[in-house]
């Protein structure tokens, strides 16, 4: 099977005389690698793109029983980009719950604390590396929605872009953000 094996279930749930099963399996045969390369270029995850190709082939899977599907690379198409905004969307709000305004981070909570303000500033100096890696438009964007507070929609329309390009580059940015956070 191209070396990616079925979804869980499909071989065991159906018989090969099954012409949904055999449809579903030369869909899948035919349309992972292609599913794996699309969210590979988007993600640069291996992992993640074969998590999401799974996915999109699992709903095209509910989906096709109920209706007839007549361009079925069209629809998985369509159920890739989705997962990429659902993805997009649900990072930034996980971001944006996590995030403090700055006018509080910058009230002092405890007495001075010479140990703490020297960690602070290796953080500091450590995420300016971090955001300098940054493409310079991802960096643009990054910058404009969370620290000069533009909205999305206000950010997409200054830099006369497309809501879901300033959702693909805050989810780079964010992605890139969080891997160095945890690596500390």
């Amino acid at each position: 099977m191209n070396g990616h094996p079925p979804p869980n279930g499909i071989a065991s749930e159906q018989t090969d005389t099954d012409p949904i099963s055999a449809d579903f399996r030369e869909i899948y045969r035919e349309e992972s690698p292609a599913l794996v390369r699309f969210f590979r270029k988007r993600l640069r995850s291996p992992d993640e793109a074969e998590d999401l190709a799974q996915e999109t082939l699992t709903r095209f899977l509910r989906a096709s029983p109920v209706t007839q599907i007549l361009t079925p690379q069209a629809y998985l198409k369509r159920i890739a980009g989705n997962l990429l905004r659902d993805r997009a969307e649900s990072a930034s709000s996980r971001l944006a719950d996590l995030s403090v305004p700055l006018d509080e981070s910058m009230e002092p909570q405890t007495p001075y604390d010479q140990h703490r303000e020297l960690v602070g500033r290796e953080e500091l100096e450590h995420f300016n590396v971090v955001l300098q890696q940054l493409k310079p438009r991802t960096l643009e964007i990054f910058l404009m929605c969370r620290v000069d507070g533009y909205t999305y929609k206000e950010a997409a329309k200054k830099l006369g872009m497309t809501l879901f390009g300033i959702k693909w580059h805050m989810l780079k940015a964010i992605e890139h953000i969080d891997r160095h956070r945890r690596g500390r």
